[in-house]
């Protein structure tokens, strides 16, 4: 090697060993769960065991998933020591290499952790992680971090060994990468997230994901091989990018569908009451003349409204007794957190409001924008009405349910101020038809409603 690349790669390997030494000097493993570390490990260097080759010199991996994972949830000096289980599976991947290529390396990943973990503290993320949305915000600008030094310094010794621009070294190889890779770290943010509210059965259903990014990666390469040697298949390239956008996509929402499963098998009555809510609110929007597109969106409304209870602790959803102030504003932040989940899912962006907007009153005093009338959207109003009847209808820890009489006019009490108007009185004609068809021993169909709208969820993953 010429002696301005050796200095290069052993300047880069001293950068990952002062990484390292800081991070044992500071390292406590006193809140570390040894089998979710040994998890963590175990996606990183499996991972990295199957690397996507890019143009000639460089490979890349989702292995750094698992590192963002490791720094949101036990901080930088862990994300560090994962990163040296990259490094090592590296090292004989996809064969041995020799020693001064793996020292660099290792200098390099671990380098990109470290910054990628103090950056993420700098800018606000939380260890272990809190809020939802300052969560993923900082995943985003601490996985630039990490970007940005992992693929610089191995742009920079590809372009030196080649002799070649830098500049176009690392245009050729990863300019096509930043947004599959921060889709991919959010993916990494997602899975410490899940980990933390569900164990390993987060960890477990949230690998899926992981594994499309990489078949997207991997994809993308085996087309885009033959494109640089034909400039007239250049179009090719764009159309592989679009369809690993859209895979990234697919398994956002995938991960919206696993906190859906999550939710109801935390509470089985949760699907209960989220089928008996869709079923009324699409009759109501029904009677009211809603477009075939106004149902769709409804049904989907009604299916994640309730989803940003998922970042509120269970033992206050559960709470037998009145909440203090505190605990009332952790409750009332989940149509935020469900929003900000679903802002993940370009899909899904038009039933947001609905989300954002299913506890906001008629007469202005709801929460969390306090909207009133018009300005909330006619679906909101429409599950807010059902949502309402359907928790009423339900025992709680703190009362018993009430009679579907009692339930229809607390309803009627609560119109204009609480509810629409309209909006109640055509779910209290509905619910009246459904009696009546009821006590004629007819099937109620809310139950098929239900699996209708997740199945077809499920179909577009």
């Amino acid at each position: 090697m010429r002696q301005g690349l050796r200095f290069y790669v052993l300047f880069v390997a001293a950068l990952g060993a002062l990484a390292l030494a800081q991070s044992l000097r500071t390292l406590s493993l006193v809140h570390v769960d040894p089998l979710m570390l040994a998890i963590l490990i175990a996606l990183a260097a499996a991972a990295q065991r199957m690397p996507v080759f890019l143009f000639r010199s460089s490979a890349i991996s989702i292995s750094f998933a698992a590192v963002i994972a490791s720094y949101v949830l036990y901080g930088t000096e862990v994300a560090v020591i994962v990163s040296l289980f990259q490094a090592a599976v590296n090292a004989f991947t996809p064969r041995r290499k020799p020693l001064l290529k793996a020292l660099f390396n290792a200098g390099s990943l671990g380098t990109a952790a470290f910054v990628g973990g103090s950056v993420y503290r700098l800018v606000g993320g939380q260890v272990p992680p809190g809020e939802i949305a300052l969560t993923l915000l900082a995943v985003a600008v601490s996985a630039a971090a990490y970007f940005l030094v992992n693929t610089a310094t191995t742009a920079l010794v590809i372009a030196l060994s080649e002799r070649q621009s830098f500049a176009a070294v690392w245009r050729t190889n990863y300019s096509w990468m930043p947004i599959n890779f921060l889709a991919t770290a959010a993916q990494g943010a997602a899975l410490a997230l899940a980990s933390q509210a569900l164990g390993v059965f987060g960890v477990i259903v949230f690998t899926l994901p992981l594994g499309v990014a990489w078949y997207s990666f991997k994809l993308y390469m085996s087309k885009s091989s033959e494109v640089r040697a034909r400039n007239e298949e250049l179009q090719s390239v764009n159309d592989m990018l679009r369809r690993t956008n859209d895979r990234l996509e697919e398994s956002h929402l995938s991960v919206i569908g696993a906190l859906i499963g999550a939710l109801e098998a935390k509470e089985s009555r949760t699907a209960k009451g989220a089928a008996q809510t869709m079923f009324y609110a699409v009759q109501v929007a029904t009677t009211l003349g809603c477009s075939d597109d106004e149902l769709a969106a409804i049904k989907l409304g009604a299916l994640f409204h309730d989803i940003g209870t998922i970042g509120v602790p269970e033992h206050l959803l559960r709470k037998p007794s009145a909440l203090d102030a505190r605990e009332w504003a952790e409750v009332k932040a989940h149509p935020v957190i469900g929003a900000n989940l679903l802002s993940n899912v370009p899909m899904l962006d038009r039933i947001r409001p609905i989300v954002l907007s299913h506890h906001e009153r008629f007469d202005g005093t709801g929460y969390p924008q306090g909207l009133r009338a018009e300005r909330i959207p006619l679906a909101a109003q429409i599950i807010a009405v059902a949502d309402a009847y359907q928790a009423m209808t339900q025992s709680r820890p703190y009362r018993p349910a009430l009679s579907a009489k009692a339930a229809l006019r607390e309803l009627r009490a609560h119109s204009g101020t609480q509810f629409n108007p309209v909006v109640v009185e055509a779910f209290i004609k509905t619910v009246v038809g459904e009696r009546r068809k009821s006590a004629r021993g007819a099937e109620s169909p809310h139950e098929q409603v239900y699996q209708q709208a997740v199945e077809a969820v499920r179909v577009s993953l």
